[in-house]
């Protein structure tokens, strides 16, 4: 089986993390509003509901909750019970500052969450995403609910307070370590048909996207990653289309435009000529073309942090 998952981490990257710890007394109710970020929060102590698309679930200790998308949602220590807004409970981080502790609740019973909030960024970043749901619970009640989860959390306490050189850098790995096992266990559950998760989990699809991913830079065309899915082309395009939502030459020129717009922020020098060969666009004219209609500006624009655009 392809390994896609590997072939769109290799162009996804943390680049800042936040740790904090949520102290809560019941009656208790958190509201948390809509983040670009990665959000994790492990129950160390205690139950709560997670309120999220107006669902309501049921987290209990040594449960890990992923939101993938950073959507709005609610905590509280009981279905129902009125949240407090952000403002009046959540205070930024001090300048500089890796960790955040906040209290909030009554005397009732304890409930203590470790959260982090993780920025992506790279090529891969949306898609990765993409075959995420808005939120992941993983059970905890039989153990750790993904391999190594205790050595995880204790190696960013253990970077969070010690202020050694280098610890906002290495409680990030470990972080990254942690989002990554969570990621994984959930691609490994079965996927919903139709899905960007089913083609992912389809070998036959598999096989197109890793080529495609791996080597963005050939001259691929509809036939050829048929011939690498081991289909036809009809049946090939018909499954792509289906499970990916687009062509498969559409999805080619959004991973080209994904993989030029992460060399222009990483490799400012390059020229504009090269930069277009690298990701399969031998004419320089109709790549600026291509990536002005998908990004809104010229890639020379982009390139200059003034007029970036993510």
């Amino acid at each position: 089986m392809p390994d896609v998952l590997t072939s769109l981490l290799r162009h996804v990257r943390i680049e800042t993390s936040l740790f904090g710890q949520l102290e809560l007394g019941a009656p208790w109710g958190a509201r948390v509003g809509p983040r670009e970020l990665v959000l994790l929060h492990h129950l160390l102590e205690g139950e709560m509901w997670l309120e999220l698309d107006g669902r309501e679930i049921h987290v209990d200790r040594g449960d890990l909750l992923l939101l993938p998308h950073g959507a709005p949602h609610c905590l509280r220590h009981r279905p129902g019970a009125p949240v407090a807004d952000e403002g009046r409970w959540l205070s930024p981080p001090a300048p500089g500052a890796q960790t955040v502790q906040h209290r909030l609740g009554g005397d009732g019973p304890r409930t203590v969450v470790l959260c982090a909030a993780m920025s992506l960024a790279g090529a891969g970043r949306s898609l990765l995403l993409r075959a995420l749901p808005s939120v992941v619970l993983l059970d905890g009640g039989a153990g750790e609910p993904v391999p190594g989860l205790g050595r995880l959390l204790d190696g960013i306490r253990d970077e969070v307070h010690s202020r050694r050189p280098g610890a906002p850098v290495m409680a990030a790995r470990f972080a990254e370590l942690l989002l990554l096992q969570a990621i994984r266990a959930e691609l490994e559950r079965p996927a919903p048909r139709g899905s960007f998760r089913a083609a992912l989990a389809d070998e036959r699809v598999a096989r197109a996207l890793d080529a495609l991913y791996q080597a963005p830079e050939r001259t691929w065309t509809v036939a050829s990653l048929a011939r690498q899915a081991g289909m036809s082309r009809s049946g090939f395009a018909h499954a792509f289309r289906e499970q990916v939502g687009e062509s498969p030459l559409r999805h080619l020129m959004r991973w080209r435009i994904e993989l030029a717009k992460e060399k222009l922020r990483e490799r400012p020098e390059l020229a504009i000529a090269e930069l277009a060969s690298s990701v399969g666009y031998q004419d320089q004219a109709a790549f600026s073309v291509a990536f002005r209609r998908e990004v809104g500006v010229p890639p020379g624009a982009y390139r200059s942090p003034r007029r970036r655009i993510s």
